[in-house]
């Protein structure tokens, strides 16, 4: 079968017959599985890439029509081709079967070789036959949805780069007058890619056709000031520059004809690759300036990955501000057609006083590629072996920004070919063994001037040549310090580029102190934070203590205890001291201070006595904050909720609803990053009671979405903070919070058993009888699930008598339900459906879903076990109803494999395979496989001829 999108959707069966496809869902569903073909895809994940997530209908809705478009899908592929089950949706691709875009691929790849090889001939042919396989218009049936819309903007900048590469060969060969048409078409298709008009000028030029070349320049001179606002860039300049007076350089000179090598192919001396201009590819830097010959390494040694034996490994190296990231991103952002499927960007934070975990990193990496979040190993060294699987026979880029260390960089090693790692780091050398190292240095002064120009504009620069280059001899050449000058100047278009100069090597701002180094970035923040009023010179200092992550402007006017100095954001952003990351999920602006800065701002808070106080202001906002998003969100089935903050101290009950009630979920989202700073924030300042608030209120929403390793982390740090500061039952509450996500969440009970003995010797030596309770009952639930019942009985037994006695009703739920599992266990069923029952009283009372939904589980459970299938379905049915009011999908897959196997027990079978199905189903998205496997066991043991 043939499938074509890089058009219109076509489809060819295996005789060459097209396959008519009328319905547009359809269509674009096709062509959405073909362009992810092989990659499984979740109802959720193929949502969100046919309809935008505010689009018309709720989710049940988009669930049904999901199921629907599929089972046409199939209808007009054949439903082998979207097999059910497995994890998700995927098009299944046979060996006969072709993909347009994967040939379209392939080609590049052997054109590129050819090109490598010192073939341009064979390049140009193989060029031009992958470009023909595209069609007007251009990915016409892909759904124009944002989670699309990018993959999109990809696919059409790989076409664009296989434009000018071809175009390059043909100058190369002597074919301008042919290549003169087509380059007519491509700059009216792509009118702001300078680089073709430039083509399009030469072209002309050589095939004798000066005057027209010259128009052409006026042609584009004009389009790109209607369509952007700006010149044209000096490349452009420089072509018609060159074609006005005749440049000598510009005749052709004959192609050297190919020789035979020793393994048939022609072979002539390569010529080096071309330098791309800049892709409007957000979030590369629009002024991007100089570095030519650093961009060309490095472009040449990350295009070495498709035919290097191991992956290369490039390290840019040099002090804060020089521009190492900047000029990372711009070189990823040019070799992304070498690299089809995929770029990966970790920040490390190396530059800060807590840089990041690697393994923490991987857990985010391994995410974003598509592991199951309970498919993560445990380990630095198998995630580092899993990431490495999944990158195998892929062409990926690795950007990892701000290394501190090699340990930082091992795991995030590819080890195949294919792949490349481009590595940024104040340290000159991390020490990885093969890696290329490119030390980054000043720019030069024509540099410089240009990058001035691009910033204020090149009209102000001509007119004040010699203040413009005291302008840029006072900044040293750092890319930073050229920004932040750069800014101000934009920002004042009536101030001559003198009074500049003369304010850049005034002694009084010591900006007369720029050298290399560290020293001159200091002096160059210094220079525009004494610019600064004192009310923002204020807010400066303070935002360091918002920590390394972006944030929304309340922020600022908690540190200041101020709600109007949310104001002072803008000014600190049109002072280049503050940077925009975009929108959150909760609609606020998100904004962040550059690692550099921040540490500048940190040296002006020190000593500062208002930092303190600041501290203790955006701690407890944090806290008043999560306290009103926990009590909006489903409760985990363990603990009782916190007492509420009533009135708020720190936010205003405004500032509360408009931030959370929208979504609560989605502003913990947001914020996840910032609470998990605000809690090793306050563990470091001894704050440790502030930092278990946080976390008693994070948890809900951390076990909902199954973030239970970092709610292990969190409990942890605040276990190991009240131990530095003496209190014992503090650190055994802690701890035991962490050893309940252990054994209840993350399924390794045997790993929790010590931590709780130790925490039960706590609070029977302080006599915590609440706290022991607890802690008995959580023992007996490991012991049961490691198979030893009877001392499960015993314990759940002594928790229940203990939770009696000082009358909390939640530890009581929890021990009944824990008892007649264990009862259930140990042959004695009347007493397991009593102490059921007795919990899902106790729920019902409490009046909470969540340990609704958890006694029901239980008492169902014991019920198949007992063999009495007759209340089931009630019980089943009920649970559902109360799994869905919460959203807790998982506690959906459960009560739908109960209630199939309690219709299996019943004779009902086709009720029995259709829950079972949906269980699967559920499992499958949830990334819980042994779950999946257990679900269609159980199908797997119903009649054939039943399913």
């Amino acid at each position: 079968m043939e499938f074509r999108i890089l058009g219109r959707l076509e489809i060819r069966s295996d005789d060459g017959e097209p396959i008519t496809v009328s319905q547009p869902l359809i269509r674009s569903a096709i062509s959405v599985l073909v362009l992810k073909s092989g990659q499984a895809l979740s109802s959720d994940q193929l949502q969100a890439l046919l309809w935008e997530p505010g689009a018309d209908g709720d989710r049940a809705d988009r669930t049904g029509a999901i199921k629907t478009c599929v089972a046409g899908v199939r209808r007009v592929l054949s439903p082998d081709r979207v097999p059910p089950g497995h994890g998700g949706y995927r098009l299944r691709l046979g060996d006969r079967d072709t993909v347009d875009l994967v040939t379209f691929r392939d080609l590049l790849v052997q054109a590129r070789e050819a090109r490598g090889r010192g073939d341009p001939p064979l390049a140009a042919e193989l060029y031009e036959r992958a470009l023909a396989l595209w069609r007007e218009p251009p990915l016409d049936d892909l759904p124009e949805t944002s989670a699309v819309t990018g993959i999109a903007a990809g696919l059409l900048a790989e076409r664009r780069v296989a434009r000018e590469e071809l175009v390059e060969i043909r100058l190369t060969l002597g074919r301008h007058r042919a290549l003169v048409p087509e380059l007519r078409a491509w700059v009216l298709d792509d009118p702001l890619n300078e680089y073709l008009w430039a083509q399009l000028l030469l072209a002309l030029y050589r095939s004798g056709r000066k005057t027209e070349a010259l128009q052409a320049y006026d042609e584009a001179h004009e389009m790109l000031e209607q369509a952007a606002g700006s010149e044209p860039g000096p490349e452009l300049q420089r072509m018609w520059h060159r074609i006005k007076v005749d440049d000598p350089d510009l005749t052709p000179h004959p192609a050297p004809h190919p020789v035979q090598g020793q393994d048939g192919h022609s072979a002539q001396a390569a010529r080096p690759p071309r330098q791309p201009l800049a892709r409007q590819l957000p979030p590369d830097v629009r002024d991007f300036t100089g570095r030519e010959t650093q961009r060309g390494r490095l472009r040449q040694l990350l295009a070495s990955a498709a035919v290097a034996t191991a992956p290369p490994v490039v390290q840019i190296s040099g002090p804060p501000g020089v521009g190492k990231t900047s000029l990372a991103l711009h070189v990823a952002h040019l070799v992304t057609p070498s690299f089809p499927d995929g770029q990966l960007y970790v920040q490390l934070a190396g530059a800060s006083q807590t840089p990041r975990d690697p393994a923490a990193v991987l857990n985010e990496v391994l995410r974003a590629i598509g592991v199951a979040p309970a498919d993560i190993p445990e380990t630095l060294a198998e995630r580092a072996a899993l990431y490495r699987s999944r990158l195998a026979g892929k062409r990926v880029l690795v950007v990892a920004d701000d290394a501190a260390a090699p340990g930082q960089i091992q795991p995030l090693l590819p080890g195949t070919p294919g792949c490349a790692i481009l590595i940024t780091s104040r340290n000159r050398s991390l020490g990885l063994d093969g890696a290329h190292l490119l030390a980054l240095e000043r720019l030069s002064r024509p540099e410089g001037l240009r990058m001035l120009g691009r910033i204020i504009g090149p009209h102000r620069v001509a007119a004040e040549e010699a203040a413009a280059a005291r302008v840029v001899e006072a900044c040293d050449g750092f890319p930073l310090a050229m920004r932040i000058v750069g800014a101000r100047l934009a920002g004042r278009p009536t101030w001559p580029l003198a009074h500049m100069a003369g304010l850049l090597t005034d002694p009084e701002r010591r900006l007369d102190h720029l050298v290399a180094g560290n020293t001159a970035v200091r002096a160059l923040i210094e220079a525009s934070y004494q610019s600064l009023d004192e009310r923002a010179q204020r807010a400066f200092r303070m935002l360091a203590i918002a920590g390394p992550h972006d944030f929304a402007p309340w922020v600022v006017g908690v540190l200041l205890d101020d709600p109007s100095a949310e104001e002072l954001v803008d000014t600190l952003v049109d002072k280049s001291l503050l940077s925009t990351t975009g929108v959150d999920q909760v609609h606020q602006p998100r904004y962040r201070l550059h690692d550099l800065l921040r540490d500048y701002a940190a040296e002006q808070l020190a000593g500062d006595a208002e930092a303190e106080p600041a501290l203790e202001r955006l701690t407890i906002g944090w806290l008043e904050l999560v306290d009103h998003a926990d009590s909006l969100v489903p409760r985990d089935p363990y603990f009782p909720p916190p007492s509420r903050f009533t009135p708020r101290m720190a936010v205003s009950d405004e500032l509360v609803k408009r931030l959370i009630e929208p979504d609560p979920a989605a502003w913990f989202t947001s914020e996840l990053a910032n609470l998990r700073t605000a809690v090793t924030a306050a563990c470091a300042a001894g704050r440790f009671r502030l930092a278990t608030g946080l976390v008693l209120r994070m948890a809900s929403h951390l076990h909902l979405h199954h973030l239970h390793e970092e709610a292990e982390h969190l409990w942890r740090i605040v276990a190991a903070a009240a131990e530095r500061e003496g209190d014992a039952p503090a650190a055994a509450r802690a701890l035991f919070r962490a050893a309940k996500v252990i054994a209840a969440d993350r399924g390794r009970p045997a790993e929790a058993l010590p931590l709780i003995d130790d925490c039960a010797a706590v609070f029977a030596e302080t006599d915590s009888r609440q706290d022991l309770a607890r802690a008995l009952e959580l023992r007996a639930y490991s012991v049961q699930c490691l198979g030893r019942p009877y001392d499960a009985r015993d314990d759940a037994e002594h928790a229940l008598q203990l939770a009696r006695k000082v009358g909390d009703p939640h530890t009581e739920f929890a021990a009944l339900r824990v008892l007649g599992i264990v009862c259930s266990q140990t042959d004695d069923p009347e007493r397991a459906v009593a102490a059921c029952e007795e919990s899902l009283a106790i729920a019902r009372g409490l009046g909470d879903a969540t340990y609704q939904a958890s006694a029901l589980y239980s008492l169902v459970r014991v019920h198949l076990a007992a063999g009495d299938f007759s209340r089931l379905p009630a019980l089943c049915e009920e649970g559902l109803r109360l799994t869905e009011s919460i959203g807790h999908r998982m506690g959906k897959a459960y009560f739908h494999e109960l209630w199939g196997q309690a219709n299996q027990e019943l004779g009902r079978y086709e009720q029995a395979v259709a829950h079972l199905e949906t269980a699967a189903e559920l499992f499958a998205d949830l990334g819980r496989p042994d779950d999946e496997r257990r679900a269609r066991a159980s199908l797997g043991e119903l009649s054939p001829g039943i399913r």
